[in-house]
């Protein structure tokens, strides 16, 4: 009978250890280590010079995870849709590396840029986007490769990287344009609110749940731009988060340990939706 009790207390705190790990999955890092595969082709296409262009993406995963069905996250560097930055970006590959840690596979992509990307605003965003959605494609088609859950896609990045973010989340498919959104569950906006001159998707209730982190310093791209951001999605009834950096100048990285938590609770939140 002793034995019997035994066995059931050490079956129940190993329920309990089970439990506490799965609770903080996704939340917080739990794993020492990450596998990083570079430079995989997903594309090619046609830049701007009318030259042929190879589009390259680096993976991210959590070394020695067991799990098959994981959530993945695409993520876009910044720069200014011009030459200087790519998927390596410093500030990316320190989100990718820290949320591959805490359980996530992320997926940084390299997309189209231009050396005058002003002078065409609109074919610049719209290279982007497509470039975009062939690492959507791509994710999609490598799923269980990747060993991920393709109804568990976040889509994030940072200055411009945020801007095609919040472009290629809220495009809407049309009879010229297929545009398959689904399984994106959630955007995360880094320092990248577009304005009306950057802005060529319409914001509706169908578009994806959005977290904004933002400096009020941020002489680049204006705070301003994320409060009318937000304004919108209230408007429409899209959950949505601003994480506001009071003195923040563009790119506060100084600030992510702070932010970051922020941005994991928002993207958990999401997860607990879709599993119910």
């Amino acid at each position: 009978m002793k034995k019997i009790i035994g066995i059931i207390i050490v079956l129940i705190l190993q329920g309990y250890k089970s439990e506490g790990q799965n609770s903080v999955r996704y939340l917080q890092p739990i794993f020492e280590k990450v596998a990083i595969q570079e430079d995989v082709e997903f594309g090619e296409v046609v830049n701007f010079e009318g030259k042929s262009e190879k589009l390259l993406l680096d993976i991210y995963a959590p070394e020695g995870d067991t799990e098959t069905m994981r959530p993945v996250i695409l993520l876009f560097h910044g720069g200014g849709f011009r030459p200087g930055n790519d998927k390596k970006q410093s500030y990316i590959v320190k989100f990718a590396k820290d949320f591959a840690q805490r359980g996530y596979v992320c997926v940084s992509i390299n997309y189209r840029i231009r050396n005058a990307p002003r002078e065409d605003k609109k074919g610049t965003i719209g290279d982007a986007i497509q470039d975009a959605m062939t690492g959507l494609n791509w994710i999609k088609s490598n799923q269980q490769k990747l060993k991920i859950d393709t109804k568990k896609i976040i889509v994030g990045g940072g200055s411009a990287g945020g801007m095609l973010a919040v472009n290629f989340g809220c495009k809407d498919n049309s009879t010229a344009e297929k545009w398959d959104k689904s399984g994106i569950i959630g955007l995360v906006n880094l320092w990248g609110s577009p304005d009306s001159t950057y802005m060529f998707a319409g914001i509706d209730k169908n578009d994806p749940p959005i977290i904004t982190v933002h400096g009020t310093a941020d002489k680049l791209v204006p705070y301003e731009n994320s409060l009318q951001l937000t304004k919108e999605l209230d408007k429409n009834k899209i959950r949505n988060e601003l994480v506001t950096i009071e003195g923040g100048e563009h790119t506060p990285v100084k600030y992510y340990a702070d932010f970051s938590v922020k941005i994991a609770s928002f993207i958990y939140g999401l997860l607990r939706l879709t599993n119910q």
